[in-house]
This record gives structure tokens, sequence and C-alpha cells, in this order.
């Protein structure tokens, strides 16, 4: 008897999407994923925009750009009706407040939409306080959420080693995103409160993966990386009801 296809969505990177179809065990298509965003965009107010201005053909990067505008996560997670799956390996890309609201400015939005009338640049949260933006977007977060959300928090960092222990080409970028990541997913994993499980990858996993579909990056592991993810993932999906805490 085929097994039911496991129902989670993912707000987060192509780690955390890599472990639907990457090893031997992967998980299967998430219902939902939102990728290429921060927290502070996500709770953020939403910007008008003209679909025929975004020139990308490519349809993930055009996807993008309107999730981002029109704040579509915002609106389909208070919906959900399975669990959803969070990594912060997004936090490292810009934000830019539009003069409506926030939106992360990936390359694609750069290319069509940087440098527009009453545009600012957002400032960096590099102190993490208790009552900075950051915290205060993590409990803004928590708050679209139903009360009974299942929330995994995959904890993602960057690699700071290849695979010969020889450092990764970006060291000194990777150690300043790590310093930032583990403060980072504390005040997330506080701010959503006993929904919240976490799955913490074993560091000798982060490996760059020379090979890996998105290219030799710091952030783009191993097949075992992934295998071991979907493992714990699945086996939170799949924990009884009667047995969650």
């Amino acid at each position: 008897m085929t097994p039911e296809p496991l129902r989670y969505s993912i707000l987060g990177t192509c780690v955390t999407r890599d472990a639907a179809d990457v090893g031997r065990a992967p998980l299967g298509r998430p219902v939902r994923y939102f990728s290429r965003t921060r927290i502070q965009s996500v709770v953020s107010t939403p910007t008008p925009i003209d679909p025929a201005e975004i020139s990308t053909e490519n349809a993930f990067n055009r996807r993008v750009i309107l999730n981002e505008h029109r704040k579509t996560a915002a609106q389909a997670l208070p919906r959900l009706d399975h669990p959803l799956v969070v990594d912060l390996g997004d936090e490292r890309l810009r934000m830019v407040h539009t003069g409506h609201g926030i939106v992360t400015a990936t390359s694609a939005f750069k290319k069509d939409f940087l440098g527009r009338s009453g545009q600012r640049k957002v400032k960096e949260d590099t102190e993490l306080r208790a009552d900075g933006p950051f915290a205060e977007a993590c409990h803004r977060f928590a708050a679209l959420l139903r009360p009974d959300q299942r929330v995994i928090v995959h904890r993602t960092f960057w690699a700071e080693h290849e695979a010969d222990g020889s450092p990764v080409g970006r060291l000194a970028e990777s150690q300043r995103h790590n310093a930032w990541l583990f403060p980072a997913y504390d005040l997330f994993i506080r701010a959503l409160g006993p929904r919240a499980a976490v799955v913490s990858m074993p560091q000798e996993l982060r490996v760059p993966d020379p090979y890996n579909r998105w290219g030799h990056e710091p952030f783009h592991f191993v097949p075992q990386y992934h295998e071991y993810l979907a493992a714990q993932i699945r086996a939170l999906l799949t924990v009884p009801a009667h047995a969650r805490v």
C-alpha cells in the first residue's frame, strides 16, 4: 500500500527545499514553498506592483517578486492546515523599503525596481536586541499563525570548511552570517513558543558540495546533509498527535 504523501510547507531556502527531492528518502514536494524572503518582509505592508514591469522570464523569480510585493506568505500562513518548516537562510539578502513596505531585494528585483523614487535601504538589525526590529518581526510572524500551528525550525548555517578541512573561500562572510544567525534563531524560536520544534544539524554535515545543482557555495551542502534533514523532519511530521508536547 502506497503511504500518504507528507503534507508540509516551507518558508526558507533551497537548503530546506532540497530535503524534498535529494537523497535516498526525500520528503516529497511541499504544499507551499515561500523563498527569498525575510521575516521583516513577510510581516510588512504590501506594495502595489504591475506584473508587466517584471522583465525576467524565469517563473520562480517572477513568483518571488510578486509574493514579496503582495505579501502572499502572510496571507497563506494563517490558513495552513499542516506543519510549516522554516529556516533563516534568506536573512542574508538585503531589504528595501518601497515607500509602502519592506521587500527582499533579490537580484531579479534589483534589475527592474531598485533605485525607484521613494525607496530607501532598510538598516540591518546587527544588535538583535530583544526589543529590536528583528525580534519585533518575529513576534508579528508568530501572531500570524494559528495558536496550534506546528512549526519546524531548521537551524541551518553557512559552512566554514570544505570536505578536506580547508577554509571555504568566503570564510569571513560565513563567519559573519553565522555570528548573526545563532542569536537570530534563538529570538525566532522564543517568539514561536511551544509551537516550535527544532532541527539542529550536525556540524560535520555542513559541508559544501562542489557538484551541487545550485552551485558550489558555503550554503549548498552534500546530499548527506539533506538525507539527515529529511529524516528529522519526517520524524516530526509523523509523530502521533497524542505524543506531541
